[in-house]
């Protein structure tokens, strides 16, 4: 299954956002991301790193789980 995430590179922590049902996307969390935006301390700094992007779940797992980041989505 395809996931979109945003991710925040400076302190590891993401958000799973939609999930792709067949052809269509259903967002998911949304209740979350609001917390999850605002919680970013250098959300205003020429620095900041978030990154969004579409995922499966092994693809998603190799890049950013399995490499240390903290677990901040649900499903």
């Amino acid at each position: 299954m395809n996931r979109k995430y945003i991710v925040d590179t400076v302190t590891g922590e993401y958000l799973c956002v939609a999930h792709q049902k067949g052809r269509e996307w259903s967002p998911i969390n949304q209740d979350s991301l609001p917390s999850f935006m605002d919680a970013r301390k250098s959300k205003n700094a020429p620095e900041k790193e978030l990154l969004s992007g579409e995922f499966n779940d092994n693809a998603f797992f190799e890049k950013w789980i399995r490499n240390g980041t903290n677990f901040l989505f649900r499903y």
